[in-house]
């Protein structure tokens, strides 16, 4: 399990990174003092969880959760605060920690999120249909019709929310398509496409060009997020 934690209090952050020494399969990939700075990172990477304050100068822990998008990572909020705990369980948060946290209190409610994520990926592979045979094209739905892609005319997709945008070498303007980029990379993979960043998949044979975090797909550069670093090599 991966996660970060976001408090802007040192010191509370040196604390969750001792505790998170202790056990090492549960990763902790970042800390921030800042909200904006733990945004941008959650845009860019995927996170199983989220380790949040909710007293912070620039925003509160519980706005900062609410502004996030739906595949968001689980919760688990850390406050000096119990009278936020009412708020924060609406918004399905797996635990509510106040400080000052003993330490077999963090690990119990990691342990809790770490339960979760087990119980959420075990399900997914049992509902996951069987891989059917790829043919040479896809049909998405755009502009209020059924639209053949030639994979091999892909250049890459991006997200935008619920939308995906789909570049074509044989045409300047992308389609636009009412479909999520999770399913689109799930479908795609092992078919000539890596999903390089959480919000871009592209097809591997039209990557021309790539470094550490960003690659070149026709005249574009792309960015590739942490957690992708290693797709291209697979």
């Amino acid at each position: 399990m991966t996660f970060i934690a976001l408090d802007d209090e040192p010191l509370a952050l040196v604390l969750i990174e001792k505790y998170a020494r202790d056990v090492p399969e549960w990763q902790l990939l970042a800390t921030f003092t800042d909200a904006v700075a733990a945004a941008e990172y959650l845009q860019n990477n995927t996170v199983d969880l989220l380790l949040s304050d909710i007293n912070m100068p620039d925003i509160s822990g519980l706005q900062f959760v609410q502004s996030l998008p739906d595949e968001r990572p689980m919760i688990i909020f850390v406050t000096a605060y119990k009278e936020f705990a009412h708020e924060g369980f609406n918004l399905d948060v797996v635990d509510y920690l106040v400080k000052p946290v003993a330490p077999e209190r963090f690990k119990k409610a990691l342990q809790k999120a770490a339960d979760l994520l087990d119980l959420q990926r075990k399900a997914e592979a049992a509902s996951a249909p069987s891989p059917t045979p790829l043919e040479d094209h896809i049909f998405v739905f755009s502009e209020y019709q059924k639209v053949k892609i030639l994979l091999k005319d892909v250049l890459y997709m991006e997200s935008m929310g619920d939308y995906v945008k789909i570049f074509l070498a044989s045409q300047s303007r992308p389609i636009l398509t009412l479909e999520r980029l999770k399913n689109l990379a799930e479908r795609l993979h092992g078919h000539g496409f890596r999903r390089i960043h959480r919000s871009v998949v592209v097809n591997v044979e039209k990557v021309t060009a790539f470094q550490k975090s960003r690659v070149q797909v026709g005249s574009e550069w792309l960015p590739v997020g942490e957690k992708y670093l290693g797709e291209l090599g697979e």
